[in-house]
């Protein structure tokens, strides 16, 4: 008799300012998904979710993709989503001079860092930009994702970040040593639930 397929949820926050590419990101998730996207989205006051299924090492599991608004009065509420993501992606957008500041902001009204988080950096300055101006915007954005645990991703464009395979590389951050044959005692503390 076949082993039954273990099935997994989670919950997956994308956090970012205006204009940040935070449904971009979503969309690049949905890509590395089982299901077709438009399907399963909805909307509830500028809150974005995605349902999203997919297969990692064995495991059948479901996603629940969150957007949470930019809006500032939306900030007390990051601690809350905090607490219950398995995962926590930041966006920032390499345009936006002030990309590192609204991280910074966002990341103290989380108040500690999350037990698995990634920020995704995206875009390019443009050719006509200063000397080193890119590397001066890239490096603190570096700095701050290595103090607060955050896995560092860079796309210069909608191609790389279409091509990253977002998804597999969220289920691998959260799933990281748990297999099919992983007992529900694996799961405590990861803000994992086990499915059937």
């Amino acid at each position: 008799m076949a082993a039954k397929r273990i099935s997994v949820s989670f919950q997956v926050t994308v956090v970012g300012g205006r204009s940040a590419g935070k449904s971009t990101l979503i969309r690049a998730v949905l890509n590395d998904s089982n299901d077709p996207p438009s399907l399963q989205e909805e909307d509830a006051d500028g809150f974005q979710l995605q349902k999203v299924t997919c297969q990692h090492n064995g495991l059948s599991v479901a996603v629940d993709v969150i957007e949470l608004p930019a809006d500032a009065r939306y900030m007390p509420l990051l601690h809350q989503f905090g607490t219950t993501a398995a995962c926590l992606a930041f966006v920032v957008n390499m345009l936006d001079a002030n990309a590192y500041a609204d991280l910074s902001a966002r990341l103290a009204a989380l108040g500690s860092p999350p037990p698995c988080g990634l920020l995704a950096v995206q875009g390019s300055l443009p050719p006509g930009a200063a000397a080193g101006e890119e590397r001066s915007r890239l490096e603190p954005l570096r700095d701050i994702a290595s103090r607060w645990g955050l896995q560092f991703m860079r796309f210069e464009s909608i191609e790389q970040l279409s091509r990253a395979r977002l998804l597999q590389t969220v289920c691998g951050l959260v799933l990281h040593d748990v297999t099919d044959g992983a007992e529900p005692m694996h799961l405590l503390g990861r803000r994992v639930a086990r499915e059937g």
